[in-house]
């Protein structure tokens, strides 16, 4: 049990990231709107079917969050999650935020996921220390010395990444004793240089100068980890990334592995092929029962964080490679449906009504 002290403490800052987070996610759904031209009209279909099924919750969403949700399919389900109400209440309350940045430091995954094929880790910073790939602690100096003998490698933020951010591509026409140091001086601390992942041809054929992802959010309820949603994010041709914000694509990932006929680009239009050609239909995971396997495994140790997206690659060999994962995931609602989809009354319960759950993170 906490102190008084500390609780108040906590409290005060929970409140604030979730004031944050809720006023975030308000601001980027107007600006999606407005892109979207209004979205779907659904004034009278929002007062018949939302407003009744939210009120047992004491709950009234915003019209706005259905005129999105709704636009694509119009298949009218009031059960659609908020993006404020999932950032700002529903995944504070099932993943502790008070673990989040220690618990998703990369340079941590080879002690948290032991079994699991990781990218190669060349060095790493935790808090302002230096180590190897199997934490002996080593000097700057000789950290970039075990750089200086790569052929390629990235160097990524630990914690607090994602989209790409600040992640710096080393080859034959960068990989220098000054440019390596200054860019270790950028990041300051806490980051981590890993070797490139080969991945499967059949990704490859999607785009080869990113590396293609499986993204798969996984809910840990009631004894059981279910899968919510799954989706394969395909990188812009010449991007190193894969995130759609720098012009990628998303598509569902179907259970046997294959890929739905539409994905969505960053303008939030649903195409059915890149703009390169290339068809969402047809295309195959391989490995993705794997994957699947693999993050039911896992998550099942992690309790403090019970909704979790993780990221894998598929290499060369077939075998799935672990890349990140996120405590505070996206919703994926937009290419996947009801980000709880038959789950959401008994979710909505639980967060508004039963808490049973109110003190695990006592």
């Amino acid at each position: 049990m906490r102190s008084g002290v500390r609780k108040k403490i906590d409290d005060f800052n929970f409140f604030m990231e979730s004031t944050f987070r809720k006023h975030k996610a308000r601001k980027s759904a107007k600006l999606r709107l407005k892109r979207m031209n209004g979205g779907y009209d659904c004034t009278e279909d929002y007062k018949k079917i939302v407003i009744p099924y939210w009120k047992k919750y004491g709950l009234k969403p915003a019209k706005m969050w259905y005129q999105i949700f709704w636009d694509r399919s119009h298949d009218l389900d009031p059960r659609y999650i908020p993006d404020d109400l999932f950032y700002g209440v529903i995944v504070p309350y099932f993943s502790n935020p008070q673990f989040r940045r220690f618990g998703e430091d990369k340079c941590l995954h080879s002690v948290w996921f032991r079994d699991i094929k990781r990218p190669r880790t060349i060095i790493m910073n935790i808090a302002s220390v230096y180590y190897d790939a199997d934490f002996n602690p080593i000097t700057k100096e000789e950290a970039v010395d075990i750089c200086l003998k790569e052929n390629k490698f990235m160097l990524k933020p630990s914690i607090d990444s994602g989209e790409g951010r600040l992640i710096t591509f080393f080859d034959e026409n960068n990989i220098k004793k000054e440019i390596i140091s200054q860019a270790f001086d950028d990041l300051k601390a806490n980051f981590i240089a890993q070797d490139f992942v080969k991945q499967h041809a059949l990704l490859n054929e999607l785009n080869e100068s990113s590396l293609n992802t499986v993204r798969v959010i996984s809910f840990f309820f009631k004894g059981k980890v279910h899968i919510l949603s799954s989706i394969l994010r395909i990188g812009a041709k010449g991007a190193r990334v894969d995130n759609i914000g720098a012009g990628g694509y998303a598509c569902v990932i179907n259970p046997d592995g294959t890929l739905q006929e539409k994905g969505v680009n960053r303008k939030a239009e649903w195409i059915e092929k890149t703009d390169e050609g290339i068809e969402f239909k047809g295309r195959f995971v391989p490995s993705f029962d794997k994957v699947i396997e693999i993050v039911k495994n896992e998550h099942r140790k992690l309790a403090h964080f019970k909704l979790i997206g993780w990221d894998f690659s598929i290499d060369e060999s077939g075998d799935p490679v672990f890349i990140e994962y996120n405590v505070t995931p996206g919703a994926n609602q937009i290419t996947f449906g009801p980000t709880f989809g038959d789950l959401t009354d008994e979710v909505l319960e639980e967060v508004f009504i039963t808490k049973t759950l109110q003190y695990s993170q006592n």
